[in-house]
């Protein structure tokens, strides 16, 4: 996975993704530069599988080979923000769920896991790592839920409900599942979140269909929108691209 990163505030770097068409993930307000030594800028440093610094320096120093190399024996980034590696130890038949869980599968792992304190055959061993790796289930899906909250209260309802929908999809009848659906349903009733939404989207359409434009006529695009959707999170973030840079 590419991360960029930046010091400066969500203001600054989300005006220049959007003006410059960036599609990797960008983080902003960021401290690692104290905790990486970063000398100057641009800077990159290559994080391996456990988590170690294997490389640091200017991104034009990186070589395939390296790269390539911090790969191997690496698993593949997780498809769905569902999907985290557990911390429980996974005793016997427990692992295959522990496996599930890697994977996003959380519903069906959570199900199963619960069963393993009824199950009769099930050692202690089972049933110990069983309830561990449920409460891990459970914590991360409370975690989501916080973090979509926050994404309402910024004006981000479409990362909100985009994280409300996953939950009510993957649970279902499950109270998580109901929970999450009641949340997203009532974010879409409320008008002005509402309003907020359709600018959200239509403001992703508008970054992907104007990603390979020039920049003068992106910028145009940019203003018209902001026009649109005067007053929503969406036209502020285009009204910031589409001003011109300071000199």
């Amino acid at each position: 996975m590419v991360l960029a990163v930046s010091d400066e505030d969500a203001g600054l770097v989300g005006a220049y993704v959007d003006e410059m068409g960036i599609t990797v993930r960008v983080g902003s307000g960021s401290q690692a530069a104290g905790s990486y030594s970063i000398p100057g800028y641009p800077s990159s440093a290559l994080i391996g599988p456990d988590g170690n610094l294997l490389w640091q320096g200017h991104p034009s120093g990186l070589s395939n080979s390296t790269v390539e190399s911090a790969l191997k024996g690496a698993k593949p980034a997780p498809t769905s923000f569902l999907a985290f590696a557990p911390k429980a130890a996974a005793e016997g038949r427990v692992a295959a769920h522990a496996k599930a869980i890697e994977q996003g599968k959380l519903a069906k792992a959570h199900a199963a896991l619960l069963g393993f304190a009824a199950d009769a055959k099930a050692t202690e061993g089972e049933k110990t790592s069983a309830s561990a790796l449920a409460a891990e289930i459970e914590a991360h899906v409370q975690a989501l839920l916080a973090q979509a909250e926050r994404f309402a209260k910024s004006r981000e309802p479409l990362k909100s409900v985009t994280v409300y929908d996953t939950l009510a999809k993957e649970f279902g009848a499950a109270k998580f599942g109901t929970d999450a659906k009641a949340a997203a349903e009532a974010l879409r009733k409320d008008e002005a979140t509402s309003r907020e939404l359709d600018a959200a989207e239509a403001f992703e359409k508008l970054r992907s269909s104007t990603a390979k434009l020039a920049s003068s006529k992106r910028k145009d695009k940019y203003k018209e929108f902001a026009e649109k959707w005067k007053g929503t999170k969406a036209g502020d973030r285009a009204k910031a691209a589409a001003a011109p840079k300071k000199e």
